[in-house]
């Protein structure tokens, strides 16, 4: 390996390189010196390779020329640095690791890991026996196959994982658990592990605190620890972005069993995007995004053509005009010769009703542009106006542009996004694309997220420790070379640096301010810091210098922070060295803006969840600790004694945040930033500074409305940054497979971050659903109208890992932030005290919002998204498309009009266009995508079964919680139709509507059938205590058990005035007719009572109207089966198969997979015939009976039969 080592100190040469130069290389010959008298060390010969790795760490006793002839372990000892000796024992170490086959490898090459989710809740567990915050918790499975030829008995090793919700129970005798820091967790063998087998797997049933939904929950790179000789090797199958790699993909989207969200399948969003889709604008030659104040289009405007454009008097536009003229070359890509429009850029008095800095008026001809300015900043802004109105993507050798005069201003002067380069890491050329897509947009705020508990990304001169130890992620239990790592990055650290130098921050800055757009650097603290915390550390441990140390030594305070960290998250804010290390953080990065010659105007301080969450009400009942941070600082409790007034362990953010304001006036910046709870309690007047605001980030159905109230009798600025609507690490629809966190909202696509009302929140109430997919109900207070400064976007990273995913999160989504900031939309209405907005009320416009939007989503989707994928290199989102299937014919749309879709018949194998509705044969199974227009973007993969499936077996056996087929998730897939309630004491399996996966796991475990379950299980208590029913509750009715038929018919709030009750198991409230009209509305129609009964439309006294387990006898219906008549009950909607009765698909195909499933005797009675244990079905919400041989009887709805078989297995198994 010695020959293809980078060496740094020699030019980046490798050693083979410098053996074969002639120049002299004396650091890169020591260096390669080095590396060989490891390799001498490490591999002595073919016969023993790697024998000395496994008996000790050679690094640690290599001399290291360049730091005076110490070794490796003397430097790591030493006080002084050798920086350059430093580098080298990091070069020597990655030798090692090529080298040597570490013992964690030996395990970890033969382990792969499967992930199944189990269940969110009904799962039988004690979660506040786990300490569960507010007892909530949910069950997965850790299956790991060992596919070693010969048993691993080693028990010295541990699986480190990364985990979002903390693991609080491992139900394995042979397995425990432990929590590191943060999202870093372990699962180790105990004493009773026996080891792995040939070719076995072992199950690890888990218990995870909250719920789970998204399937990027789960963290990749699981990886093994080996404590003999603490080596790491990562499991290979984790070691991916494709998390279906090993996680088993989610069935159900359902939390809690309140979750009224509806989650996404092809045929809702075929029906969602035909609303969107409606009278969608055909012209986008007159529209900009984002909207001007004022377009004048005269009847004898001509359209005419251009190739390109060039700028007259660009000289008006100052430091912005390298920007400008960049953008324009970017999005033309014309030469000088070729740009034949030219815009004339003048500087004038423009009209009263638009006056400001960044305002313009355009007026366009055929003969030439004029953009009229007061200031740069406006003519900046025309120019931008004016690419946008380019459609580049045009084939034709012109693009077309229509004559018109636009009067131009912007809605808030503060139009900004966040990036979350501390999570994880972005590129500086990753950060400048942003920059030149805000500039497009308008957008002219940068918040750049800096720091934060999972890394430092600023160099900080005099302060390296930052980005030596803050910058890096890796196992180092020490932290003395690297932070611990989190949220899925693997024991290793990059190879890349993770970032910006001086010289990278510099350039970023100019490049911005070039394109005027602020950069507001935000170092967080005093919470959120633990990069800068454990990096100040290891300089204290390293040099014995505590000049820059942030955290109290003696402090024994116990906590637990919202992302489980402990004291090491917050800044002490009682120690010296915490206010020399602010002032020093300061003092470097205004140099940095002098030297970008760019105005140090904002400081953005952070300041949220500097709290214990132990202390909150969900933890109350629980023996934990529950410390108020720095209660046990000695530093601390010294300051509060020598000043009373001041209350650090209750007011830790307040008191830190009027220390950094202070350092920050003195220093002459002009304005402070902080996120909202960050100064709660606090008011403008406490602060020396000029100007504070505060980013508003409180959930409207969390009573965000009262929060935004109190926020503006404060003084500070408020900038809208709600998360229910404005952040973008949130999915943008109800799927598992959508990318993101969820507790302030299940989605935020498009179209809802288009229709946020950032001026008079209450109004999102109408427009909008809570984060449990149920109507808001919000009353404006009686005060004025809060005063907004702005609003924008936030791309959080902690499950957004690569480029790709940053960019698909962010875009389009950040281009409706931009036309909300810049634009109000008409249908906006003005804050009104006592007004009342819920799902109900029509206040809203929504036909002029969805007018507004249809034009946006047309220039959306068939311009700028072309625009910023083919000159700006931004990879969009594509969105998957929606599509039905009826009588064989396939019906497809999607979401953003001018994108392609695709269709396949086997399974993506081969795809073709899809143009206009097509015959795609009976019982087929069709897989769609969507692609952007040029092809070279798609979207996820959808798959939808034919609506009447004879034999889908396949397609059953594809979804891994399927062992069998059955007509609740084969053929019916265009027509199933989702509960907006669920039952709330039945365990449920969410209807899978159609889109598991093509391919299973080929070692998934299989699942008894449903026959050997009622075998099994001996006593009907045990069913009814796994479904939570009470013993003798026969019926099964809605969200209720009963003994008796008659209880089912709960009275129930009807829509359209009808009285009476809704029979129809809560589904979407369909049924609801007076009782009186039940019978008599279905003979007038022709229905028979067999069809009367099984709609469930309705109930009366009348036969022919009952519902819950009334059985209804036909002759013409009935079957046999040894010897016995039995009645095949029909099945309504989905499920009646065209009233085919007993000879029905479903009916036949249950006989042939499970006897007499879906037969009752023709008599009514419920007797089985023995011995045989024999399943009963009972119509739609059909009522499932479960009868064993020793004749005990229960019920529970068909809908969950197939979890009946998994569950119950599981729970055998388990217990």
């Amino acid at each position: 390996p010695d020959l293809t080592v980078v060496i740094p100190e020699a030019g980046g040469q490798t050693c083979g390189e410098i053996r074969q130069s002639t120049a002299g290389h004396v650091n890169g010959d020591g260096i390669c010196n080095a590396i060989q008298s490891v390799e001498r060390q490490c591999c002595p010969g073919p016969a023993d390779l790697c024998v000395f790795c496994k008996g000790g760490i050679p690094d640690l006793t290599v001399v290291i020329p360049e730091a005076g002839g110490q070794t490796c372990g003397e430097i790591k000892q030493s006080s002084a640095s050798f920086i350059t000796g430093d580098e080298t024992c990091n070069i020597i170490q990655s030798v090692e690791r090529k080298c040597c086959m570490h013992m964690a490898s030996n395990l970890a090459d033969d382990l792969s890991l499967r992930i199944q989710m189990a269940s969110n809740f009904d799962h039988g567990i004690d979660c506040a026996s786990h300490n569960a915050d507010w007892s909530l918790c949910y069950s997965q499975l850790f299956v790991f196959e060992y596919a070693g030829n010969e048993a691993y008995t080693d028990n010295n090793f541990a699986i480190y994982f990364s985990s979002i919700h903390r693991l609080l129970h491992v139900d394995h005798p042979d397995f425990e658990h432990g929590h590191v820091v943060g999202d870093l967790t372990y699962i180790k063998p105990t004493a009773s592990f026996k080891g792995f087998e040939p070719s076995s797997e072992i199950i690890l049933p888990v218990v995870f605190e909250y719920w789970s939904v998204q399937e990027s929950d789960k963290m990749p790179r699981f990886f093994v620890v080996d404590s003999r000789d603490d080596s790491t090797a990562v499991i290979p199958n984790t070691d991916t972005e494709d998390l279906h790699d090993f996680v088993i993909p989610y069935t159900s989207s359902m939390k809690t069993e309140g979750d009224n969200n509806v989650p996404m399948t092809a045929e809702n969003r075929y029906t969602r995007n035909e609303k969107l889709s409606e009278g969608f604008e055909t012209d986008t030659s007159t529209r900009i995004i984002p909207t001007p104040f004022r377009v004048d289009i005269s009847e004898t405007a001509q359209s005419f053509g251009i190739v390109g454009v060039s700028l007259i008097n660009a000289d008006l536009l100052g430091k912005l005009q390298s920007g400008a003229e960049e953008l324009v070359s970017t999005i033309t890509m014309k030469t000088a010769s070729d740009r034949d429009h030219v815009l004339i850029l003048t500087i004038g008095t423009l009209p009263n009703d638009i006056a400001g800095t960044e305002s313009y008026t355009m007026e366009i001809t055929a003969e030439g542009t004029t953009i009229t300015a007061s200031h740069e900043e406006g003519l900046f802004y025309g120019v931008m106006s004016f690419l946008g109105l380019l459609d580049t993507s045009s084939s034709r050798s012109t693009m077309p542009v229509k004559e018109m005069t636009i009067y131009d201003k912007p809605r808030f002067d503060y139009r900004g996004h966040q990036i979350d380069s501390a999570r994880n890491f972005r590129t500086k050329e990753s950060v400048m694309q942003t920059i030149d897509a805000m500039a497009l947009y308008k957008l002219n705020n940068l918040h750049f997220g800096l720091s934060n508990d999972e890394g430092w990304r600023l160099e900080i001169p005099g302060m390296e420790e930052l980005t030596t130890v803050g910058s890096r992620r890796c196992f180092d239990l020490s932290e003395e070379t690297c932070i611990l790592t989190q949220l899925g990055s693997g024991p290793d650290a990059s190879d890349e640096p993770q970032f910006y130098s001086v010289a990278d921050f510099v350039e970023i800055l100019k490049y911005a301010a070039a394109r005027n757009v602020k950069v507001a650097p935000e170092f967080n603290m005093p919470g959120h810091a633990r990069a800068a915390v454990v990096s100040m550390e290891a300089r204290a441990k390293k040099k014995r210098d505590n000049s820059y140390r942030l955290m109290d030594p003696e402090d024994e305070t116990e906590l637990l922070t919202v992302q489980f960290y402990d004291r090491s998250s917050i800044i002490n804010p009682c120690l010296d060295s915490s206010v020399r290390f602010v002032v020093k953080l300061v003092d470097e990065v205004v140099k940095m803006y002098a030297e970008a010659q760019v105005d140090m105007d904002v400081w953005q301080f952070g300041g949220d969840e500097a709290k214990n969450i132990l202390l909150g009400a969900g933890y109350s009942a629980y023996d934990l600790p529950k410390e108020l941070p720095f209660s046990k600082s000695p530093a601390c409790i010294k300051k509060m004694q020598e000043d009373p007034t001041i209350s650090i362990d209750t007011d830790a953010a307040n008191y830190w945040a009027l220390k950094v304001n202070q350092i920050l006036a003195q220093k002459g910046i002009r304005e402070m930033m902080a996120w909202e709870d960050g100064l709660n309690g606090m008011m403008k007047e406490e602060f020396e500074i000029a100007e504070v605001t505060v980013n508003f980030w409180s959930t409207l159905f969390w009573g965000g409305t009262d929060v935004l109230v109190e926020a503006s009798k404060t003084g500070f600025g408020v900038i809208m940054a709600n998360p229910d609507y404005l952040y973008f690490d949130f999915p943008y629809e109800v799927h598992p497979e959508e990318r993101g966190y969820y507790w302030g909202t299940r989605e935020n696509s498009v179209a809802k971050v288009f229709s946020f009302a950032p001026e008079n929140l209450p109004q999102n109430a109408e427009t909008s659903v809570d984060r449990d997919g149920n109507a808001m109900n919000i009353t404006t207070p009686v005060w004025p109208a809060p005063v907004i400064k702005g609003m924008q976007g936030q791309t959080w990273s902690e499950t957004v890992r690569t480029e790709a995913q940053h960019q698909e999160m962010t875009y389009p989504r950040v281009l409706a932030v931009a036309e909300r900031a810049w634009h109000r939309g008409s249908w906006e209405l003005d804050w009104t005290p006592t007004q009342n907005y819920h799902g109900t009320t029509n206040h809203v416009p929504k036909d002029q919002l969805a007018t507004d939007f249809k034009g946006f989503n047309t220039v959306l989707g068939c311009r700028e998204v072309r625009k910023i994928w083919q000159r700006l290199g931004i990879a969009y989102r594509v969105p998957p498309p929606g599509a039905i299937i009826e009588g064989g014919i396939l019906i497809a749309n999607t979401e953003l009009p001018c994108t392609r879709i695709q269709y396949s018949l086997d399974r993506g194998v081969n795809w073709s266009e899809y143009f206009t509705p097509v015959d795609v044969g009976v019982g087929k199974y069709v897989s769609l995508k969507s692609l952007s227009a040029d092809g070279g973007l798609e979207s996820r993969v959808v798959n939808i079964d034919q609506e009447e499936c004879l034999s889908c077996q396949g397609v059953c056996e594809s979804n891994p919680l399927m062992p069998f087929s059955s007509p609740q998730v084969c053929g019916a897939g265009s027509t199933l139709q989702f509960p907006p309630t669920v039952p709330s004491k039945q365990p449920t399996l969410s209807p899978l509507a159609s889109e598991f996966p093509p391919t299973v796991p080929s070692k998934q475990p299989t699942l008894p059938p449903l026959a050997s379950v009622a075998n099994t299980v001996s006593d009907s208590n045990e069913i009814n205590s796994l479904f939570k029913n009470p013993v003798g509750n026969e019926f099964f009715c809605g969200d209720t058990f009963s003994s008796v038929a008659e209880t089912c018919l709960v009275s129930k709030p009807c829509p359209n005035g009808l009285s009476g009750v809704c029979a129809d198991d809560n589904r979407q409230n369909q049924g609801c007719f007076k009782v009186s009209q039940c019978a008599a509305e279905y003979e007038a129609a022709g229905a028979t009572s067999t069809e009367a009964y099984n709609t469930h439309q309705g109930t009366s006294s009348d036969e022919r109207c009952r519902i819950c387990g009334e059985e209804q006898v036909h002759s013409e219906n009935t079957v046999f089966f040894e010897g016995e008549e039995f009645l095949c009950r029909e099945f309504d909607g989905v499920f009646n198969e065209g009233g085919k009765g007993a000879d029905s698909p479903s009916c036949t195909l249950a006989r042939e997979l499970y006897t007499d499933t879906c037969c009752i005797k023709s008599d009514g009675s419920n007797a089985a015939p023995a011995p045989s244990p024999t399943i009963f079905d009972g119509g739609e919400y059909p009522t499932l009976w479960i009868m064993n041989t020793s004749g005990a009887v229960t019920k529970c709805s068909l809908t969950v039969a197939l979890a009946c078989a998994m569950l119950t297995s599981f729970f055998l198994m388990w217990f």
